[in-house]
């Protein structure tokens, strides 16, 4: 069982544009990476977002260039919502892209690998994306890539 956690790539400040959709600069790292992913041979079943501006439109580029094109929006993906209960709902999602926020990606990550949210062991950075595969029961990380790379 695979699951991806991706960051929204680099958004407009709140000044700009309350509602925060990418940057320019957010879009084209969001393309870079979804253009690396499927140059890797990478497909996912679906790509779920927290329904905020900037998540949506990463998980738009990402299901244009890995599964069908379509998205959906899942309760729970939000900065501080409450990591187990997502999890709970969700941990059966086989290769599936769960597009999030700081520091709700961080911590899903955490609580997957170790079962405690708050011993941080990944930053996930705009636009990157981390791989988690479960293997005997246990997960462990297989690959974590910036954008920046």
């Amino acid at each position: 069982m695979i699951v991806y956690l991706a960051r929204h790539g680099e958004a407009v400040s709140v000044e700009k544009n309350p509602e925060r959709p990418l940057s320019q600069e957010g879009k084209n790292e969001v393309e870079k990476m979804a253009s690396l992913l499927e140059t890797m041979g990478l497909k996912v079943n679906k790509v779920i977002h927290s329904g905020k501006k900037r998540a949506e439109e990463s998980a738009e580029i990402f299901s244009k260039k890995l599964c069908d094109g379509n998205t959906s929006v899942s309760k729970g993906l939000n900065p501080n919502d409450n990591v187990k209960e997502f999890w709970k709902k969700s941990k059966d999602e086989d290769s599936t892209m769960y597009v999030g926020h700081l520091p709700f990606m961080e911590k899903l990550a955490s609580f997957i690998l170790t079962d405690d949210e708050y011993g941080v062991l990944i930053k996930i950075k705009t636009g990157g994306v981390l791989c988690l595969e479960k293997s005997e029961e246990r997960w462990y990380i297989k690959w974590l890539i910036s954008a920046e790379l």
